[in-house]
């Protein structure tokens, strides 16, 4: 759903979000249209608006590798014994296990504040990306690594 203050979130920092438009376009970072869709569900803010102008750019569509590989990501999801199914069912039916699929099938790495939390109840984007080999690294990595600034 929409964020309480997510638009004014947007309007902070003008500069981010056209340094990942341009990074889209010159394909060093992507995601899932699946984010896409959680962003624009309800009726959209300026942040979906913007959102929509980048598919096809920094939100793809999965291709029939990322797909394998979310297949899989379910079934390792689904068989550890760790998680309660509530937890499953809610990371299964989410953008997360995509963006991970995304990650392992074009070789690249997933973006997250998340931390690793093995044995826990949940599934969490870096306990289910390590078990497919797929590094997770922060958003201020990320800047860094990419010399941005704003």
């Amino acid at each position: 759903g929409i964020l309480p203050g997510r638009q004014n979130r947007f309007a902070t920092v003008p500069k981010f979000w056209e340094f990942l438009e341009q990074k889209s376009k010159e394909r060093v970072i992507v995601s899932s249209v699946l984010v896409l869709q959680e962003l624009t569900d309800d009726d959209p803010d300026e942040l979906g608006l913007w959102a929509k102008q980048q598919q096809g750019t920094l939100f793809l569509s999965p291709t029939e590798a990322v797909q394998q590989v979310l297949s899989q990501i379910v079934e390792d999801v689904k068989s550890n014994t760790n998680y309660a199914s509530f937890w499953i069912h809610r990371f299964l039916g989410g953008a997360d296990p995509w963006i991970i699929a995304h990650a392992k099938a074009l070789g690249g790495r997933v973006v997250t504040f998340e931390k690793p939390e093995p044995g826990s109840k949940k599934p969490k984007i870096p306990d289910v990306a390590a078990s497919f080999g797929v590094t997770c690294i922060s958003l201020w990595d990320m800047l860094t690594e990419l010399k941005a600034s704003f």
